[in-house]
């Protein structure tokens, strides 16, 4: 057999086999998150699941998802991250308002650590560490109450809140990084080299999630994951 039709075999196999093989290395779906949160939830004794649609999709993560309650003893919204990928996403579950308090009765005994707001703030404004205070309180007041700086930092609160407010997950919006209809950076390449152009969102995400893209150039559209802060790489750059 000739050099020219041994390539040409190869290549042939390569386009029929390697693009199902990339595809689902390099996607999670929604029916994936929930059979992981699903074992997950049955380890803990926890009668929850994910609500979430089979087939949204993220990047995928090899090394497996890690699943912690938003708010201390409250698994009614859970946050699912991927140390591998340096990706993490809010859900929400069915969890019921009575399993989650009797799970926070055996664990209050006495008192607890609770996030206060140091200052006075208006609705709408994005809260900053300097904003923040990790006080002791009773545990009467510490269900579905923030004890990690990280879960509030850059969060807007929802309505008008006084000094001393033991901040709960009702005064909180989390933000997207990438907003419909805003003009986002879109990055293609890799660590060693890469190429920087612009597109506009068709729809908004947060860090991981994927979203449609325009380029403002070709006004191709493609799908894209979120990166950071208005920043995004094509689905087909992992």
């Amino acid at each position: 057999m000739s050099k020219f039709k041994t390539y040409a075999i190869i290549l042939l196999l390569t386009n029929l086999i390697a693009p199902g093989i990339f595809a689902k290395e390099t996607i999670l779906y929604g029916i994936d998150i929930k059979a992981q949160a699903s074992d997950f939830f049955s380890r803990k004794g926890i009668d929850a699941e994910v609500l979430i649609s089979d087939k949204r999709s993220f990047f995928a993560c090899p090394e497996g998802l890690e699943f912690a309650p938003k708010i201390q003893g409250d698994w009614r919204t859970i946050q699912v991250s991927c140390n591998g990928k340096k990706w993490k996403l809010i859900l929400r579950t069915n969890a019921s308002y009575s399993q989650i308090s009797n799970e926070e009765d055996q664990v209050n005994t006495h008192k607890n650590n609770a996030i206060i707001l140091t200052k006075n703030m208006s609705k709408g404004e994005v809260i900053e560490k300097s904003d923040l205070e990790l006080v002791s309180v009773e545990n009467t007041h510490t269900f579905a109450v923030f004890s990690d700086f990280n879960n509030l930092i850059g969060k807007k609160v929802t309505t008008n809140l006084s000094k001393g407010t033991i901040l709960k997950s009702r005064h909180v919006k989390y933000l997207n990084k990438v907003n419909k209809d805003e003009t986002v950076i879109i990055v293609v390449g890799n660590e060693k080299i890469s190429v920087v152009t612009y597109g506009l969102a068709m729809s908004a995400g947060q860090i991981g999630d994927m979203i449609t893209v325009k380029n403002i150039k070709s006004n191709n559209t493609f799908k894209a994951i979120v990166l950071d802060e208005k920043k995004v790489t094509p689905l087909t750059n992992m």
